[in-house]
């Protein structure tokens, strides 16, 4: 009896393309719903600043443990529309 290799479903390429301002800590972040900033290091803490809001991550490396914040008033005051505007 052959053995059956797994596929991970669930993994996809990302969605978007980041280029390094400043390696390691600031970085531009273009896809498809827009331009967005995300500044900060992966084992202290990141945040996202897009038209939608402003979003803190914040994860224990090597654990799969992680919190993520959203902030969509601030997204407003910045020229972005909520989901409930569309």
């Amino acid at each position: 009896m052959t053995q059956r290799r797994r596929s991970n479903y669930n993994h996809r390429s990302p969605q978007y393309t980041r280029i390094p301002i400043i390696p390691g800590i600031l970085y531009l972040n273009l896809s498809r719903s827009g331009v967005s900033l995300s500044f900060g290091k992966s084992g202290v803490g990141r945040a996202t600043v897009s038209k939608s809001g402003v979003r803190l991550n914040k994860s224990i490396g090597g654990f799969s443990i992680g919190k993520s914040f959203s902030f969509g008033k601030l997204g407003k005051l910045l020229g972005g529309k909520s989901k409930r505007d569309e």
